[in-house]
């Protein structure tokens, strides 16, 4: 039977490749140039080419150079894949050109088989992209983050110094049921549990239980027919059915809490039950729909990317003692001793504001996005890159551009500061870390506050450490980031001991 059924598959795949590379020929009936790239071999193309097993956002950035071209090219079977390694070309197709290079790829294993197609995160343009991205842009504009959000973030900034206080070895689970907590109380009301929630265990089931790779490069992105694999005899397709189950929970658990919520009169002001109440209207998409596809998207990607962020800023605190304390310096100067830091004060504290800046440069949350699609042919410096090409953004590389940020593997938030005569600094990170085109991330006002308002408040109640082995020896931290859509650290120590006499004092009451 086995025997049978892999015959059939290796048949159905020959005649596959011969059509795709008959439609590729069509496609490219000028002979045009593609983008230089390694060497396509017989039938798979460059599928071997593509780097796997952690950190494939290096081995792109040494592709690139090897190359000599910020754009490199793969063929993957009947498919084109372009990698853009610059903030130059990711400019000029992202941003400007982005009528053609704003849809998604069709992402068989994400959508298809776990069940992320009602994410607006990877949703193509005629799948209803455009009303998702309005209702949540109108949630987290400016005005709507500094009025209705920034009380929220305070008083779950206030409950993170409490825990790290309490039990600061677990700082890491901290960080995240900070993000989750605030997420949580301003998407659904809800006010997360002090330990052990349902909801934020439930997001980092979501969150354990995707399969961390380069995106396009799972098996079922490249030979799509494997989705209707029978998960008796495929692994990676048990896996994504275990996986669809708690995506499908994620979207509609919450929601449901906050409708029964409304129902008994008891729920709390948040953006689910302000568009329940108003009502949404989109052409072909239900109300409800609509309303539990937009809810769910700031709860199953605001958490992990503020986590990793903060995680990232206390590696580097504990990397860069210096940072540390020039920052704390600048606190003492501005906020004293007898109080916590406020956004009134971010204007007066400008290292910080660097530091800030080079947490999202030193290690993209995102190290290479989330792909786009192009939906017309298009010729870029004389190269074509044909429609339905998946373009992904190295954001990673980027970032590490020693041509815009020298010595980019160290921390250093000087290179943001204004020099002599008012002269600018290093471009902000924000212009790549958040994306580009239509597709830039709608809650980067409420990340950046996010990430600001916790950052101060650690820094100026903590000081932060290498950890000390039971053998008396500092321990170095050997960090590695995650793949997939969100780059996270591994777990490292951390000592974290009061930095002021009486420090204590200065966090809120909590009970």
């Amino acid at each position: 039977m086995l025997v049978a059924i892999t015959y059939a598959l290796c048949t159905i795949l020959v005649v596959f490749y011969a059509s795709a590379r008959l439609r590729m020929y069509r496609r490219n009936p000028k002979g045009l140039r593609y983008p230089p790239g390694p060497r396509p071999h017989f039938l798979l193309g460059n599928i071997r080419d593509l780097p796997t097993g952690g950190h494939e956002w290096i081995a792109l950035e040494e592709m690139s150079k090897k190359y000599n071209s910020d754009v490199i090219h793969f063929q993957v079977v009947s498919s084109h894949v372009v990698v853009l390694n610059s903030l130059q070309v990711a400019s000029d197709l992202l941003d400007k050109k982005s009528m053609i290079y704003s849809d998604r790829p069709r992402l068989p294993y994400a959508k298809e088989l776990i069940g992320w197609s009602w994410s607006m995160v990877v949703m193509c343009y005629h799948e209803g992209f455009s009303a998702h991205r309005r209702i949540v842009q109108q949630s987290f504009q400016p005005s709507v983050v500094t009025s209705l959000h920034r009380p929220v973030m305070q008083s779950e900034v206030d409950k993170l110094l409490k825990n790290l206080l309490a039990s600061p070895d677990d700082f890491a689970d901290h960080l995240r049921s900070m993000a989750g907590a605030i997420v949580m109380m301003i998407t659904y009301g809800y006010q997360v549990a002090p330990k052990d929630d349902p909801y934020v265990r439930l997001s980092e089931d979501v969150h354990n239980s995707g399969d961390r790779r380069m995106p396009v490069a799972h098996v079922v992105d490249l030979f799509p027919i494997l989705r209707y694999a029978p998960a008796r005899l495929f692994e990676f397709k048990r896996r994504a059915l275990a996986a669809r189950k708690l995506v499908y929970k994620m979207r509609n658990a919450p929601f449901q809490m906050v409708k029964e919520r409304l129902a008994a009169g008891t729920a709390l002001p948040s953006m689910a039950t302000s568009l329940l109440e108003k009502g949404v209207v989109a052409d072909g998409i239900e109300s409800e729909a609509l309303i539990k596809n937009c809810t769910a998207i700031i709860y199953g990607a605001g958490v992990d990317t503020t986590s990793a962020a903060l995680t990232n800023f206390f590696l580097a605190m504990i990397m860069y003692p210096e940072v540390q304390e020039r920052a704390q310096r600048e606190l003492d100067a501005v906020v004293g001793k007898d109080r916590l830091p406020e956004f009134g004060d971010r204007p007066r504290l400008p290292y910080l504001a660097c530091i800030i800046k080079e947490v999202l440069r030193w290690r993209a949350t995102s190290a290479l996005g989330i792909p786009h699609c192009t939906t017309t042919d298009d010729v870029y410096r004389g190269m074509f890159i044909p429609k339905g090409t998946t373009v992904i953004a190295n954001l990673s590389a980027m970032l590490h551009d020693e041509s815009v940020y020298p010595e980019p593997e160290v921390f250093n938030p000087d290179r943001f500061a204004r020099g002599a005569g008012g002269s600018e600094g290093a471009p902000d990170p924000a212009r790549v870390a958040f994306g580009f085109g239509r597709r830039i991330c709608p809650g980067r006002f409420f990340a950046d506050d996010v990430v600001w308002l916790a950052v101060v408040n650690i820094l100026h109640i903590f000081k932060l450490e290498k950890k000390i082995g039971s053998d008396r020896r500092v321990l170095e931290p050997d960090v590695k980031w995650s793949s997939g859509p969100v780059s996270v650290p591994s777990s490292f120590g951390c000592k974290i001991t009061l930095r002021l006499a009486g420090g204590e004092s200065l966090i809120p009451s909590l009970e």
